[in-house]
């Protein structure tokens, strides 16, 4: 591997913006294009990121190298989508409401902005707010980092 140079250091505004992208993306599978690593999202600080191995070692890779390969959980009160095999036409995006233990694994209670509330396994949802893919070419909130930043 080539040696690189980044900016030491952070801003208020990497922190703040650092922040927000944590909380978007808390859990989500990553990789670190660089090194080729993947793991799971554990913290960002600025722009370091801190993804942990299988293994359970975590690493540091920079926010500028962060491709997203799978979105985290879905969260209580977030915005989910139906990706399951049945009747997909027929349940439209919600705000997941309630999550309850079965034998199967976790019922979950969607309810869209219109209509009436469904139900599904929570294996069956993904967030619907997260986006995949390279984070460095992004420039929507909470994603502001740039490549010439």
């Amino acid at each position: 591997m080539t040696t690189r140079e980044w900016p030491s250091g952070s801003t208020q505004e990497d922190l703040d913006m650092g922040r927000a992208f944590f909380e978007c993306y808390r859990h989500a599978w990553c990789r670190d294009a660089y090194s080729g690593r993947e793991g799971v999202l554990m913290d960002v600080l600025g722009r370091q990121v801190y993804l942990r191995l299988r293994t359970g070692i975590e690493f540091v890779c920079h926010v500028q190298d962060l491709v997203i390969l799978r979105p985290p959980p879905p969260v209580l009160h977030g915005r989910v989508a139906y990706v399951g095999a049945k009747d997909a036409t027929k349940r439209p995006d919600g705000t997941l409401m309630e999550m309850w233990a079965v034998d199967k694994g976790t019922l979950a209670i969607v309810q869209p902005p219109t209509g009436p509330a469904w139900f599904a396994l929570l294996a069956d949802l993904e967030r619907a707010d997260c986006r995949l893919g390279p984070v460095m070419h992004r420039t929507d909130p909470p994603l502001p980092f740039r490549a010439g930043k």
